[in-house]
Order: structure tokens, then sequence, then C-alpha cells
């Protein structure tokens, strides 16, 4: 057996282990889909229910359970953004964060996230391959959902984020002249795979029913499979027949080592590996609910009779008639013919009903959630939707984990394939487009262009440089080496706004009281130790060195104005109180020392009467 031989059959394994080993998951997992679609009664259900005269009826509970959790994923998308660890690398952290932003806008991230998330929700996996392609101005970093029926993994696999998967991958269904376009040099070998049988309908062609009938349109599974060897990812495509590709995987983690472009989460796993979402606990309620439902329908609309032998003289007929509303049924005399009543039986139906949409209302999203409290203070609704919140802790933690990851992945394509000159447009800048150049190189004169006018001066004359000094056309540095950027850049999160500007924005609101209180040598270190863009211009502006135009010269003198009338205001404002106390206290004094007096005097004959 040759290497090539071993290594396909060894993918073969792995893959139909996986596929053998996730079928009941697979299964549970397309029925919670059902459920959420509205599919929720077998044909067999229907077929028997009708036959009972029963309706069947289903009351989608699930689906607005799935609607909420999606808004509130909605309501709490993230931007990425990276920190410096020390304050020598601002500026790299602030170039980070427009390379990471610019990927999420360029490739609609937030909308992948969401349907990552109702996968989450719904069947339990999720997950985004961070690649690569080409484009126009060179590589493009990529950001494609993976369907979670395509996704396949290491049955022994018992984290959440499949770290310590041996392997996983994902199944891709191709035109044959596609795949062999692409695979040239393989197109004996994928006739194979076309006649092969799937062991399950999991990993089927959609729409499944036109895949085998439609033989001029010849459509094979490749599988594309990340591996460990020796502690080391590996990269291989195969089919049936041949491996097609096989290799290290193409991309670097930050510490230079390959790594899978696939970063994927599962939301819960059972003590069997088995993953699941959200909606797995809805089930049974939601069974329970149509069900009771349905019959509690059929009680109310169907009648039970007790009746002696010959009590009429067309059972059949008299059926008709009770089915009715303005039924009229004519009995023989002196025979028994008693209508029986179903209240009973239809009340205990309604109260079970009722008590599990109860049930169902306290579990996952709520009334309290939603706010929905009446008579309440707003405080009080607030407070009780953080406390609803508590109880989607796993479920949110797992989607900001999920985001940290692929953030960092990206970052990780940013610094792997931008290794020429790249130009990011963002909008923070208050007046117009601005552009962030990476790994730009810049010339001595481009880099003094960067300077005030009279810091510019002293430079060149320290350099003793004049204009049109060939020197001014040196290479003198690179602009935001994306490559150096690795050490002190980590990645966290902050909230979504439109642009950074409102971000900047929001944060000189936060901290602008404090910083008019404070004295300019106190607001500047206050500064430095935000976050803040535009730190130079901030503390400049607090020097006093900021321009500034003649109508805002104009209010300042104003304001300055004002604040010497509020503070003579006060001084005359303490004048009067000092005065008016002063003149309080003698007034009090007076009237002691009369009392004294007073008290001194003889008593006179009025004291004691006549």
């Amino acid at each position: 057996m040759t290497d090539e031989t071993a290594m396909l059959s060894q993918y073969v394994r792995w893959f139909e282990e996986a596929e053998e080993t996730s079928w009941d998951a697979r299964k549970l997992a397309e029925r919670d889909r059902d459920y959420v679609d509205g599919k929720q009664l077998t044909d067999r259900e229907i077929s028997v229910l009708k036959q009972r005269g029963q309706p069947p009826v289903t009351f989608n509970v699930i689906k607005d359970k799935v609607g909420f959790l999606q808004g509130v994923e909605k309501s709490q998308r993230t931007d990425p953004k990276a920190f410096a660890r020390t304050p020598q690398h601002d500026q790299d952290a602030e170039a980070a964060t427009d390379a990471l932003r610019y990927v999420c806008e360029n490739n609609d991230y937030q909308s992948s996230r969401s349907r990552v998330f109702r996968n989450l929700v719904v069947e339990g996996i999720g997950g985004i391959r961070v690649g690569v392609k080409m484009g126009q101005k060179g590589p493009e970093i990529s950001l494609k959902r993976v369907s979670w029926d395509r996704f396949f993994f290491d049955p022994h696999s018992s984290e959440a984020d499949f770290s310590d998967a041996a392997y996983f991958g994902e199944v891709v269904w191709m035109d044959y002249e596609d795949a062999v376009a692409t695979y040239p040099e393989h197109a004996d070998d994928l006739n194979v795979t076309y006649n092969s049988n799937s062991m399950s309908d999991t990993y089927d062609d959609k729409p499944r029913w036109k895949v085998w009938a439609d033989k001029a349109r010849k459509r094979i599974r490749v599988v594309q499979m990340y591996h460990q060897k020796q502690g080391v990812w590996h990269f291989c495509e195969f089919v049936r027949g041949a491996v097609l590709k096989a290799g290290p995987a193409p991309f670097l983690d930050e510490n230079g080592m390959p790594e899978p472009d696939m970063i994927m989460e599962s939301t819960y796993v059972d003590r069997e590996n088995n993953r699941y979402g959200e909606v797995r606990q809805f089930i049974d309620p939601q069974d329970e609910i149509n069900k009771r439902r349905s019959k509690a329908l059929h009680l109310l609309t169907m009648r039970q009779v007790i009746a002696d032998r010959g009590a009429v003289d067309d059972p059949e007929a008299a059926k008709r008639q009770l089915a009715r509303p303005d039924g009229f049924i004519e009995k023989n005399p002196g025979m028994e013919f008693e209508i029986a009543s179903n209240m009973d039986l239809t009340s205990g139906q309604v109260s079970l009903y009722q008590e599990t949409m109860n049930y169902m209302d306290r579990i996952g999203p709520n009334a309290a959630m939603l706010g929905d409290a009446e008579g309440q203070s707003g405080r009080a609704i607030q407070a009780q939707q953080q406390g609803g919140m508590m109880e989607m802790g796993d479920l949110l933690d797992t989607l900001r984990r999920f985001d940290v990851r692929v953030y960092r992945a990206i970052w990780n394509r940013v610094r792997q394939f931008w290794t020429d000159e790249r130009w990011v447009r963002v909008t923070d800048n208050e007046e117009n487009v601005k552009f962030v150049g990476f790994n730009r190189p810049m010339t001595v004169e481009q880099q003094l262009m960067e300077l005030p006018d009279e810091q510019r001066a002293q430079e060149m004359q320290r350099m003793r440089l004049m204009p049109g000094d060939p020197r001014l056309r040196m290479i003198s540095k690179i602009q935001n080496p994306v490559a150096e950027m690795d050490v002190d850049i980590i990645i966290e999160d902050a909230p979504d706004t439109v642009t950074i500007q409102g971000e900047q924005f929001e944060q000189l609101m936060q901290i602008f009281p404090a910083l008019a209180q404070m004295p300019p040598q106190f607001a500047k270190v206050a500064i430095k130790a935000s976050q803040l863009r535009n730190k130079d211009e901030l503390i400049e502006l607090f020097e006093g060195g900021g321009e500034m135009t003649p109508e805002q010269q104009q209010i300042a003198q104003m304001q300055q104005q004002m604040q010497q009338i509020m503070a003579q205001l006060g001084i005359e404002k303490a004048k009067q109180e000092v005065a008016k106390t002063a003149s309080e206290v003698r007034l009090n004094d007076a009237k002691a020392v009369n009392e004294i007096q007073n008290a001194q005097m003889p008593p006179t004959a009025a004291t004691y009467g006549r």
C-alpha cells in the first residue's frame, strides 16, 4: 500500500467515523430546525389526526423564542478593537483597529454573525471560515459562514470550541466540470464519488430530490479536512477515489504555527459529545401545546351519546345531526337517549394546556426580559430585564468568545498576507474621509511634513537640510508595519457604532465634564491614559496651542467673561451672607442682654395682682 493510498484510507475512515457517530445528533438537529420552521407534525401524525376527525393544529411558540433571541443578538453587536500593552504602541493599536473593522465591514461580518448565532440557537453548531482570496489590490481577507449540516468533527471532541478535536472539516458539493477545472490532474478519479452512496442525507446535496435525477449535471462531494499530525495542523482535500490536496495548513497563528481557517463553536455538549442548541429544551413543551390544543378543540366539537339499542331509527343520521350546531334528533318513545357532556375533559385539557404555556413563558426569553410588567417604574422594569438576561449568560458568552476568536483570526491573516503597501479607508475624521496606510514607505520629507511648521523648521535646521536636498527623498521608516504589531496588540470588543468618530465622540462626552474641572497638567495625564484617538490634538488644545477660528475665539472670550462674572457674583453673594450672619449675631446678642436685664428687675404689683 502506497503512502497516498494509506492517507486516503485514513481520511475516509475519519470522515465515515464522524458521519456514523453523529447520525442521531444530526437527525435531532434537523428536527429542531423543522420545529422552528413550523413543521411540527409528521405526515403519519397528520393522517391519524384526520382519521379521528381531530384538527392537526400547531401553535408555534418556538419561532417567537428564536426571533427574540435574534433580536437580542442584533442589539448587542460589537466592533473589534485593538489595545496596546504599552503607551509606545498606541498608534499601532489604532491602525490595527482600523484594519480589523475594514475587514469586517468589507465582508458584512455582522450579517454572517447573525446567521451563525441562529445556528447556535437552533442546531447548536455554527462557524465562519477566515480565509484569503485574491482581489484587485492584492490578498483580501474573506469571511464565509460554515453551514452546520456541512460540518463534521472528531466524535471524541468534548470542548465547545473543538479545541481538543484531532480533525474536523467541511463537505463541499461541486459540479463535475468545476471539480475537473479545479483538480485537472485527478479528472479520472472524480467519478468514484459520484457513484458512491452516502450513509445519511444530512450531508447530501440540496435540494435532495434533484441531485440524482439530473444526470446531465454531475455533482460530486469533496471533503475538506484539517487534522493534526504530531501537534501541527495539516490540510487535505479528497474524494473517495483520490487525495486532491494535502500538506501543512496554509494559515499561521500569532506564533507563526499552522492553524485551521475554520472558527467553529457549539452551544451545549452532552455527555456523549453531541452538540445541541437552545431550541432543544422547547421541543417537548411544544409537542404538548400542539396536542392538547388539538384535543381540546376536538372535544369541544364532538359529543358522546348514551342510548338504548333502537333509540333512533338511523344511528348514522343521528351522528350527522350531532355534528351540526343546529342538529335535530328524533328518538323512539320509551327509549333512553342521553348526550354526555365533555366539559370536564375539555376543561382538564385546557388547564394542562395553559400550564404548559406558562412553563414556556418562564423558560428562555420571558416576560421579564421583554419588560412586560404593568404598573412598575422604568427602573424596576430595567432591573427585571437585567435579571432575565442572566438566564442567557452562557449563550451570550459563547457568542462573545466566538467573536474574539474570529477577530484574532482576522488579525493573523492581516499580519500574514498584508505584506505590501495597503491603504484602508475609515471614517473617523471630523471633516473628510481618512485613509490609513499599512507597510507604507515614508521619505524624510513626508515624515517632516507631518510636523507643525515651527517644529518642522527646527528639525530641518537640526538635520542641516534645505528644500530640494536629495536626502529628503530617502526612505526613513515604514509606517504601520503590520508584521511588527503582533506582540503589543491584543484584541478586545467594543460596543457597535456606525463610525469610529461616533465612538470617540461618545467617549469624549463621558469624560469631558471631568476634564474641564481638572488643572491642565492632570487633564493631559488623563487623556494620555485613555483610549481616545487624536490624543496629540486634544492635549494641544488643553495647552492652548490649538488653532481656533475667530468664532471659536469669540466664544472662548465670552465663556471666560462669564466665568469671571460668575466668580464675582459668587464673591458678592458670599459677602452678603457674611453681613447677614453678622447682623443676626448682633440682634441675638441684644435680645440676650435685654432678657438678662428684665430678669434682674424687682417684681411689680402687676406681677402678683392687686
